[in-house]
């Protein structure tokens, strides 16, 4: 059995240095993807809707995951269960928003089963999703 002392000990550890690295390289990786898709999506003339939407897609999921490196670093804790949850969702969203796009590049002819999966994947989060919040 964990003590509270320890609990507490642990909630108000500050980010170990391995992880603050690891938040801050998120940070950059992601900013500079979405600086440079986001010059190209308006420096480029007469694009294609489903490029454009494939652009969007791409700076929204840049920001999400710099949003995400920067709360780790603001709460300078562990992420709780309901956070790794959460995490999960965002993750099978992103999931099922690539397969998709991956369908639709592809005609559908490779990534109709791709979609399939992936809607199972969404709808067994949910489920689980309904059942945790029953309890």
């Amino acid at each position: 059995m964990i003590s509270a002392e320890d609990t507490i000990a642990a909630l108000q550890d500050s980010l170990s240095l391995r992880r603050r690295v690891r938040s801050l390289v998120q940070i950059c990786g992601a900013g500079a993807v979405v600086l440079l898709v986001g010059l190209l999506w308006l420096t480029e003339d007469r694009l294609p809707a489903r490029t454009q939407v494939s652009f969007a897609i791409v700076v929204l999921v840049g920001l999400a995951v710099i949003g995400r490196a920067a709360y780790v670093l603001h709460g300078r804790g562990r992420l709780f269960a309901k956070d790794r949850v959460i995490a999960s969702w965002i993750a099978s969203g992103f999931a099922a928003l690539l397969a998709f796009g991956l369908a639709l590049a592809g005609r559908g002819a490779l990534g109709v089963p791709v979609v399939l999966a992936a809607l199972a994947a969404v709808l067994f989060n949910h489920q689980a999703k309904r059942r945790l919040e029953r309890r």
